[in-house]
Protein backbone atom coordinates (compact mmCIF):
# COMPACT_ATOMS: atom_id res chain seq x y z
CA UNK A 1 0.00 0.00 0.00
CA UNK A 2 1.59 3.11 -0.52
CA UNK A 3 1.39 6.65 1.34
CA UNK A 4 -1.10 8.44 -0.07
CA UNK A 5 -3.58 5.45 0.26
CA UNK A 6 -2.19 5.86 4.29
CA UNK A 7 -2.42 9.17 4.20
CA UNK A 8 -6.12 8.98 2.18
CA UNK A 9 -7.23 6.40 4.88
CA UNK A 10 -6.37 8.71 7.90
CA UNK A 11 -8.32 11.61 6.12
CA UNK A 12 -11.12 9.52 5.89
CA UNK A 13 -10.97 8.11 9.66
CA UNK A 14 -10.87 11.94 10.79
CA UNK A 15 -13.91 13.07 8.71
CA UNK A 16 -15.90 10.06 9.49
CA UNK A 17 -15.57 9.18 12.96
CA UNK A 18 -17.99 6.39 13.25
CA UNK A 19 -15.83 4.69 10.11
CA UNK A 20 -12.56 4.95 12.15
CA UNK A 21 -14.27 2.60 14.99
CA UNK A 22 -14.62 -0.13 12.92
CA UNK A 23 -11.54 -2.22 12.84
CA UNK A 24 -13.30 -4.09 9.40
CA UNK A 25 -11.63 -1.44 7.18
CA UNK A 26 -8.96 1.12 8.58
CA UNK A 27 -6.95 -1.26 11.16
CA UNK A 28 -7.36 -3.94 8.26
CA UNK A 29 -5.52 -1.70 6.36
CA UNK A 30 -3.13 -0.17 8.45
CA UNK A 31 -1.92 -4.06 9.18
CA UNK A 32 -1.67 -4.93 5.53
CA UNK A 33 0.56 -1.74 4.92
CA UNK A 34 2.98 -3.08 7.57
CA UNK A 35 2.83 -6.37 6.39
CA UNK A 36 3.82 -5.64 2.63
CA UNK A 37 6.88 -2.69 4.07
CA UNK A 38 8.35 -6.23 6.32
CA UNK A 39 7.92 -8.22 3.28
CA UNK A 40 10.31 -5.72 1.42
CA UNK A 41 12.88 -5.90 3.78
CA UNK A 42 12.82 -9.51 2.75
CA UNK A 43 14.32 -8.71 -1.20
CA UNK A 44 17.93 -8.72 -0.23
CA UNK A 45 19.20 -11.64 -1.47
CA UNK A 46 22.95 -11.21 -0.25
CA UNK A 47 21.81 -11.49 3.51
CA UNK A 48 20.47 -14.55 5.03
CA UNK A 49 17.35 -15.40 5.12
CA UNK A 50 16.60 -16.12 9.07
CA UNK A 51 19.72 -14.16 10.62
CA UNK A 52 19.78 -11.24 8.26
CA UNK A 53 23.17 -11.58 8.14
CA UNK A 54 25.79 -10.70 5.52
CA UNK A 55 26.15 -13.78 3.44
CA UNK A 56 28.60 -15.48 2.05
CA UNK A 57 27.08 -15.15 -1.07
CA UNK A 58 26.85 -11.76 -2.41
CA UNK A 59 24.28 -12.84 -5.61
CA UNK A 60 22.22 -15.21 -3.46
CA UNK A 61 22.96 -18.83 -2.95
CA UNK A 62 21.80 -19.93 -6.19
CA UNK A 63 23.12 -17.59 -8.57
CA UNK A 64 25.80 -19.31 -10.42
CA UNK A 65 29.07 -18.33 -12.21
CA UNK A 66 27.60 -19.60 -15.43
CA UNK A 67 28.88 -16.10 -17.18
CA UNK A 68 32.16 -16.01 -16.15
CA UNK A 69 32.90 -19.90 -17.44
CA UNK A 70 31.03 -19.52 -20.90
CA UNK A 71 33.68 -16.45 -21.30
CA UNK A 72 36.41 -18.27 -21.05
CA UNK A 73 35.90 -20.18 -24.12
CA UNK A 74 37.69 -19.25 -26.98
CA UNK A 75 34.83 -17.64 -29.88
CA UNK A 76 34.36 -20.83 -32.12
CA UNK A 77 35.15 -20.04 -35.90
CA UNK A 78 32.65 -20.73 -38.68
CA UNK A 79 33.91 -20.96 -42.23
CA UNK A 80 30.33 -19.80 -44.04
CA UNK A 81 28.66 -17.12 -42.69
CA UNK A 82 25.52 -18.83 -40.86
CA UNK A 83 26.43 -20.59 -37.47
CA UNK A 84 24.51 -23.33 -36.56
CA UNK A 85 24.04 -23.86 -32.57
CA UNK A 86 22.20 -26.55 -30.67
CA UNK A 87 23.60 -26.31 -27.40
CA UNK A 88 25.42 -29.20 -27.33
CA UNK A 89 22.65 -31.02 -28.95
CA UNK A 90 20.53 -33.69 -27.19
CA UNK A 91 18.67 -34.04 -24.45
CA UNK A 92 20.73 -31.22 -22.67
CA UNK A 93 20.73 -28.54 -25.83
CA UNK A 94 18.48 -25.93 -26.99
CA UNK A 95 16.55 -25.58 -29.92
CA UNK A 96 17.99 -24.41 -33.11
CA UNK A 97 19.34 -21.26 -33.54
CA UNK A 98 21.14 -19.63 -36.99
CA UNK A 99 23.47 -16.93 -36.20
CA UNK A 100 24.62 -14.94 -38.76
CA UNK A 101 28.20 -14.49 -38.62
CA UNK A 102 29.16 -12.72 -41.97
CA UNK A 103 29.65 -8.95 -42.60
CA UNK A 104 30.57 -8.69 -38.46
CA UNK A 105 34.04 -7.09 -39.23
CA UNK A 106 35.45 -10.12 -37.13
CA UNK A 107 33.32 -9.47 -33.47
CA UNK A 108 31.74 -12.08 -32.38
CA UNK A 109 28.39 -12.62 -31.76
CA UNK A 110 26.90 -14.66 -28.75
CA UNK A 111 24.02 -17.18 -28.76
CA UNK A 112 21.14 -16.06 -27.25
CA UNK A 113 20.75 -19.37 -25.40
CA UNK A 114 23.57 -20.73 -24.35
CA UNK A 115 26.00 -17.46 -24.88
CA UNK A 116 28.76 -20.09 -26.82
CA UNK A 117 30.19 -16.97 -29.36
CA UNK A 118 30.71 -17.55 -33.07
CA UNK A 119 33.31 -16.04 -35.40
CA UNK A 120 33.78 -15.94 -39.13
CA UNK A 121 37.03 -17.76 -40.10
CA UNK A 122 39.63 -15.08 -41.76
CA UNK A 123 39.59 -16.13 -45.56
Amino acid sequence: MSMSTSLFLRLVAKSRPGLASSPSIFQRAMATQSKSEAALAYDDKSLNRLERTESIYKLGKHRSNALELVNQVPPIEVEGDVAVCDGGGGALGHPLEYIKVGGRGGKPVQCIYCALKFVQKAH
